[in-house]
Order: structure tokens, then sequence, then C-alpha cells
């Protein structure tokens, strides 16, 4: 920290002010406020009315589009019976019974489309879809597509297209933690229809995303992502499901999946120098927890064809401190695996996986060729106990609580119907299944798909999986004050099971990351004092934690109370400034003559408070050319009256400058 000076050119006869206190509150409660801070894709700064706004978390499976308070379902559609790929993806709206059908459809064109993610892309508070684009009727080059949300819902035609090449699965997270988020997709082939293609990561920033700001991932036929902190070093590492490709010289099923893990400090950055290979034979599906509870996550990859038969087994690799590769890896039969997601379906404290399985042939000569096979759910935590779930070519699985009479619902999306290869129907029915259990399930609905896909979403943060999501404030401060920080309070809406924490940390410098401010502590509750030193900024951390289902805390306000103290404690201004500012009480004692010299072009601001700290004045408040000034106080206040006899203290900020004197008023 610098040395600073004490105020330059003070008068002999003028004395020091003691320190001093002007009353104010931080508030935050508009969508403008919150959306400043820093938070990942399942964290969601809501607009509810003209000015107000509210922040949520997202961490479950399901998301309220249109912000009624019912969750709404996102099926990516691929192509029709004619196999045409532009066609329209739909969403389901939540109705007021859950119950979701053809009449509360909206669709929005596609081509090809083949997964979706969900979140605020441009903050504006409203969500966003992207879908992933595997055909257009003519390449397999095409754009994926971003809908923006807006106030009015989704229009046709308010799209953004990235490229990509033949794009399956895509995700969406903040990886360089630069409070943008970027979109990954997995590129599945190229217009040669060769399957050893990059996938790519697209950069958020300010002016959006472009071809010109990608990096390019070496992937072989990559058909799904997942995304989180797996060797606990603060950086997010990156999962990819290779399917088929050229490997080891020939065209195969039998490669590796890739795991790749963050680099650099500051820019992340991704190359096969830090990346692990794990066997897998047509991986299509992955998704990463912690399902043993051991603290180290784990990767479940779903194997959908070893070159022979569709009927084999999936994996789970187990993480540890030294990797996925020190414990045998856990073997599980599916039916050409494609999604697979984990969580504790029956709440009974273990964690669950879910299959959803496309296609049963054997091997060759094959005695079995359908794509009428079940799915599957295997019960935590030994995965001896199995429940099948009915399903016709499924792709697909969501799970969380959609209805109100089921703890969770299990959605799977069906994508062809019949026997033989290609299957017999493409334009089939996707069903949402209640009542889960490990003797089968209580009911089930049906809703329409066209070769349904969805992006099958990993319950949790992104970063360990976890039910807790966190924001990050802005930083409260002007660089100039020093603030007596008082009390801290806020509104929210808390569900029954969820929680929400406040934090607070302060600092004298600007960044609360260069190692000065002090560690986050928790406020006791609202309404409590923030229990902070003195500074001259602060930041505030919301914790929200949901309860078993998924539901969240909804934090609508935040306001901290707190007193600017004036003077120069600590010091106002370096000595090689130019500048100075000087007052004098006048020789009628009745005000002050307020005299400062500016070197450079900065903005003054100059105030009067009483003995107690209330403003009483505001004298001036604009940019000024370098020179000479004077400036009367013929102790009026802002009323225009005159203020009464006694002390005063003047206070003048010159750019990011300080000073203060006293001035003694006799009438």
């Amino acid at each position: 920290m610098k040395k600073v000076n004490p105020v330059l050119a003070l008068l002999a006869c003028m004395m020091i002010t003691p320190l001093v206190s002007v009353a104010g509150t931080w508030v935050e409660s508009s969508q403008a406020d919150f959306v400043d801070g820093d938070f990942e894709a399942n964290v969601f700064i809501s607009t509810e009315g003209n000015d107000s706004g509210c922040i949520k978390s997202i961490p479950g499976a399901f998301y309220d589009l249109n912000k009624d308070g019912r969750p709404d379902l996102v099926i990516s559609n691929m192509h029709d019976d004619a196999r045409n790929f532009n066609i329209n993806s739909y969403i389901y709206w939540g109705k007021q019974d859950r119950i979701y059908s053809a009449d509360s459809c909206m669709g929005l064109p596609t081509h090809g489309a083949t997964g979706n993610s969900i979140a605020d892309l441009d903050k504006d508070g409203n969500l966003d879809i992207v879908f992933s684009s595997y055909n257009d009727n003519v390449s397999y080059c095409t754009n994926s597509l971003i809908y923006w949300g807006s106030k009015d819902g989704f229009q046709i035609g308010d799209t953004t297209g990235l490229p990509t090449m033949c794009a399956h699965a895509n995700y969406i997270v903040d990886l360089n933690k630069d409070g943008h988020l970027d979109i990954i997709f997995a590129n599945h082939k190229n217009a040669d229809y060769s399957n050893n293609v990059n996938s790519y990561i697209y950069w958020g920033s300010k002016t959006g995303f472009s071809a010109g700001n990608r990096t390019e991932i070496v992937t072989i036929g990559a058909t799904d992502i997942a995304v989180a902190d797996l060797n606990k070093d603060g950086k997010l590492d990156l999962v990819f499901s290779n399917r088929q490709g050229v490997y080891g010289g020939s065209f195969t099923f039998n490669l590796p999946s890739y795991v790749y893990y963050g680099q650099g400090t500051g820019t992340v950055y991704y190359d096969s120098t830090a990346r692990d290979e794990l066997e897998t034979h047509g991986a299509y599906g992955v998704s990463v927890d912690d399902i043993d509870k051991d603290g180290w996550l784990d990767i479940v990859f779903s194997n959908s064809h070893n070159g022979a038969s569709y009927n084999i087994k999936s994996y789970i690799y187990w993480g540890s401190a030294t990797g996925f590769t020190s414990r045998p890896r856990t073997e599980l039969p599916t039916k050409a695996g494609y999604s697979n997601t984990v969580i504790d379906l029956d709440r009974d404290g273990n964690k669950d996986v879910v299959f959803a399985n496309w296609y049963d042939r054997d091997s060759l000569p094959y005695t079995v060729d359908t794509h009428d096979v079940p799915s599957y759910v295997y019960w935590g935590p030994d995965f001896n106990l199995r429940t099948d779930l009915p399903s016709h070519g499924a792709q697909g699985i969501l799970v969380g609580k959609i209805s109100s009479n089921s703890e969770n619902d299990v959605l799977i999306t069906n994508s062809v119907q019949g026997e033989g290869f290609y299957g017999a129907t493409f334009n089939t029915w996707s069903y949402i299944f209640h009542g889960v259990s490990q003797t089968g399930y209580n009911s089930y609905d049906s809703i329409p798909s066209t070769y349904g896909h969805i992006a099958t979403k990993d319950n949790g943060n992104v970063h360990d999986r976890g039910k807790t999501e966190t924001y990050n404030s802005s930083v409260f401060g002007n660089g100039a004050d020093t603030y007596e920080w008082g009390t801290c309070s806020w509104n929210a809406s808390i569900p029954a099971g969820a929680a929400l924490e406040l934090q607070l940390r302060t600092g004298d410098t600007p960044d609360p990351d260069d190692g000065t401010w002090n560690i986050w502590a928790p406020v006791a509750k609202s309404g409590s004092k923030a229990g902070q030193s003195n500074s001259k900024y602060i930041q505030y951390q919301a914790l929200t934690t949901a309860n078993d289902y998924y539901e969240t805390p909804t934090m609508e306000d935040f306001s901290l109370n707190c007193e600017v103290i004036t003077g120069i404690s600590g010091g106002t201004q370096e000595g090689i400034l130019k500048e100075y500012f000087k007052s004098t009480n006048r020789e009628d004692l009745s005000g002050a003559l307020l005299s400062y010299q500016l070197s450079s072009a900065k903005n003054v601001k100059i105030s009067v408070y009483n003995i107690e700290g209330r403003l009483i004045a505001d004298l001036i408040n604009m940019n000024q050319n370098p020179g000479s000034y004077q400036l009367k106080w013929d102790a009026f206040g802002s009323s225009g009256a005159r203020v009464s006899s006694g002390i005063y203290f003047c206070r003048a900020v010159i750019g990011k400058d300080v000073f203060c004197s006293k001035i003694v008023v006799v009438k």
C-alpha cells in the first residue's frame, strides 16, 4: 500500500477536523443493480415488473422460461419421417396442473437439433436457449442457434447463428471467470463425413459471440460434454464423450473419451498436454457427480456400440486424488446407452444412475433388432437393483420435480419406434414418468416429439455438483471515502429445506482478489450488524442452497447502511499532487472562502456538513478545466435559510482526492 502524505496547503490558522460521518445506504433491488455481479450459468437475475429484479438460482434440470412459476420443457427435434432436418423444436409450457400437452407448445425453427442448454447469456433478465444443429438438409456444417429470450418471450428470427460441424450437445459455463458465459459445442463430423473434427469453445464477451473468438479442442466424433473441477485445482475441466472416428489408424467405435484439465493462471486454456484418455466404446453421453460421496467427482459414460453389438456395458470411472484409473471402474449393462444422469431418485441418501437406451442389436448374425427397449434406473449404492422404464429409441433424460404429486419426475425423450436399424417411425412420443421407485412407477404422461433429443443437464453447480450456487456482487466504494459499515438487510423467499446465507468482505483496493482484502464473513441474519472494519470498499456474496427437490431461494433485495468517514484519517492525497484546496473563515465570520487549484481537468464536488455529519449544502458538482478557482459560502443551507452559529465541515472531492477543513459560523 502506498504511503500517503497529509493534506497540502491548509492555512496555519485552520484546525484539521476530527472524524465525522455522513449516513447513507447501499441498496440493490433492480435487475440493473444485480446484473453487474459475478455469477455462473445456474444463477439468473430475473426481471419482475418495470424496474425490479431478484436473484434466482437454478441448479436443477428444469427452467421456468416464461416466469409463471411453473417449469417448462425444451425438446430438440432432429428430423421427421421424411428425414427433413429443418423442423421445429418444442417448448412445452407448464400449465397450472403441470401437465404438458400439444396445446401448450411453442415451435421454434431449428436445423436437426440434437441438444439444448438454457441460460441468460446476455444478462438482460430473460433466459435464452442454445440449440445444437446437426444438419440443415444441405450440409453438416450448419449454424447452431441462440434463441434470445425477451420480456415478450421468444421471437422467431431473433437468433444468432454460430458455425458448428454436425453439433450434438452444448454446454454453457464461464470457463475463464471473466463474468461472461461461454458456450461449448461437441462437434461430431464435418462436410467430408469425417469424425476427426475439433469441438469448439465460443468465448463470451461484451460484444457477444463470434467465430473469431473461439478455441478448438481436439475430439473424435464427440457427442456430449460435462464440465466440473475434477482435480480440485480451482479451474474447470472438460469431459468429451468420443463416439466414433479414426483412431489408431483405422475407423472404430472403440476409442477413448477425453478429459481436458484446465491450465494457466488468469486465462484458462486446454490442450492435449494435460489430457486423460479413458476407455469407452461408442460413448454417446457423459455426466459427472460424486456418486460414492467420497469428495471426488466420478464420471459416467454411456457406451452405445463396440463395432459388433449395441448390447454392451456402460462405465462409471471413480474419481480419486490420483485420477480415474486407480480404482476398478464399475460396468453396468445398457442397450446402446445414449444419455445418463445421476441423482438420488428415491431420497434414500444414495445417488442413482439413469440411462437412456436407444437400440438393441446383438452381434452378427444378430437375432435382436429393435428400438423398443426400456431405459434403466440403477439404484445406488451398489447398483444391484434396476428398474426398467418403457422407451423407444431413448436419447435424453432430465430428472427433477415438475409435477405437484411426485417427488422426482423422469423425462425421457424418445427418438424412434419400431424395428430395423433406421426405425419404423421418427414421429413418436416422449414420456414423463411420475413416482419412479425400485418397484416401477406410478404413472406417466406422453408428449409429442420428432426424433427427440434433449441436453441431459447435470444437477448441481458446475464446480462440484453441490446444491449451493454463489452470486458475488459488484464492489461498492468510490476509492475516496472510508466507510463505517452498519446494518445489513435483505428480503428473500425461501422454500422449505432450502437456505440462503449472506457474506461480506472488505478492503481498501478496488480488486477484491488482489490478496489484501479480508476473508468472507457471514452475516448472522437480516438486520444484523455487518461486523466489518472500516474500509473503502465492500462486496457481498449470496449463497443459495437448494432443497432435495432443487427448489431454491429467491433474493429480492439487499441493503447495507454505511457512514462516510470524512476528514483526513488515513491520508487524503499524495504530496506530488499540484492542486490544493483550502477554506478560510471570512472576516465577518459568517461563512468561508474556498480556494483550489487544478493541474488537469477533474470533477469537483464540494459540500458542507454540520457537526453531526448531516448534509447542509452542495456547493458544486461539475467537471472543471485546469486553473485556480474560488468559491464563497455565505452560511446558507440548501433550503435557502441561513444556518445557525456553530462548527461546520467543508468537504471537497477533487478527482479521487478528498480534502476537509473546519468552518466556524458566528452570527
